[in-house]
């Protein structure tokens, strides 16, 4: 495929993957200009830190040629400042998804079946919901987790000073503002997975798979949905455990090698 060809296949990929989202924007009265507003900031981020010429600074100029965007609008964007501050550590999603994990394939945190146990707050020995929280976050409090998960339903408090998994996984519990830091993330990776097998085709490729029926009974399509959730749930599981066992943060003994994931 031809260059031209195939950055005009990407410019009506953008368009159709926003196509839910402007749709979404227009309902909560968001004006085209905020949105143009953001992507162009967006665009002098990626260019500045994805294309960067090895040993050479970053210029405005060279921003501006790589984006289309005039050069005093890259300086107003590069200059902001906003761009210098550091982003306040929060306890976020893969905080609360991380430590979820880890009770779920830490053998000092299950019993002999794997059914994770309930652990005391703090413990001089053994595993803790407080040791278990510096391992996902050393510099967020343990209380401020504790409250969020039991928020979000993942845990309980037992009688004798105990907390209870309530869950396998974490899902924000109230607010939307929550759930869409989820549509910030994980579409994004999706997409780029997808972008790696049509671009880098001589790669190893991504599992990317889909299946597609249009003529599914109301009745039928519920069972099938509910059988769906609960094998989809039982494969992720198994991804917990398998990559548990090759993450060297939780493991000394995984292979080694360049860093991933």
């Amino acid at each position: 495929m031809k260059k031209e060809d195939s950055a005009e296949q990407l410019v009506h990929a953008a368009a159709e993957i926003l196509r839910p989202l402007v749709k979404r924007l227009l309902e909560a009265n968001v004006p085209f200009g905020r949105l143009e507003a953001r992507l162009r900031e967006l665009f002098v981020e990626i260019a500045e830190r994805e294309f960067a010429l090895e040993h050479r600074p970053q210029t405005d100029s060279r921003v501006a040629l790589l984006t289309g965007i005039n050069r005093k609008e890259v300086h107003r964007i590069r200059s902001g400042d906003d761009a210098a501050k550091p982003a306040p550590a929060k306890f976020g999603r893969n905080h609360a998804a991380s430590l979820v994990s880890r009770w779920l394939t830490d053998p000092r945190a299950c019993d002999a079946s794997g059914k994770p146990l309930p652990l005391p707050y703090r413990a001089a020995r053994g595993p803790s919901f407080v040791r278990l929280a510096r391992e996902v976050a050393v510099d967020l409090p343990p209380r401020a987790i504790l409250d969020e998960l039991l928020r979000s339903g993942a845990i309980r408090l037992e009688g004798d000073d105990r907390i209870a998994l309530q869950s396998d996984s974490y899902v924000p519990a109230h607010g939307a503002n929550e759930k869409l830091d989820m549509l910030a993330e994980d579409p994004a990776q999706l997409v780029e997975t997808m972008l790696r097998n049509v671009l880098e085709p001589d790669g190893a490729p991504l599992l990317q798979r889909k299946v597609f029926y249009a003529n599914l009974g109301a009745d039928g399509a519920g069972r099938a949905r509910a059988e769906a959730r609960r094998a989809g749930e039982k494969f992720l599981r198994t991804m917990n455990a398998l990559l548990a066992r090759y993450d060297r943060d939780r493991n000394p003994k995984a292979p080694g090698g360049g860093r991933r994931g």
